[in-house]
């Protein structure tokens, strides 16, 4: 992945940063995902998140390093 389509998410990353969320951005294997350092996470939260950006989740994962991580993915627009 390079350092443009990384980018693309600043956006992202800023509105969750300015809403004092303790998450993070975090590449794994040119994917961007979302870092929880979590155990549960609301969806209406991330629902919100995905609305306000045309996101959806590709995978959701959770390790003792990590917490749960959200893999997410912009959508095409028509």
């Amino acid at each position: 992945m390079n350092e443009k389509t990384i980018k693309e998410y600043d956006e992202i990353f800023d509105f969750i940063e300015n809403n004092n969320l303790d998450w993070e951005r975090l590449v794994i294997d040119d994917n961007i995902k979302i870092k929880t350092n979590q155990e549960k996470v609301q969806f209406t939260t991330i629902e919100q998140i995905l609305k306000k950006f045309n996101l959806r989740i590709t995978d959701i994962s959770w390790s003792n390093y990590y917490g749960i991580t959200l893999g997410i993915e912009k959508l095409e627009t028509v």
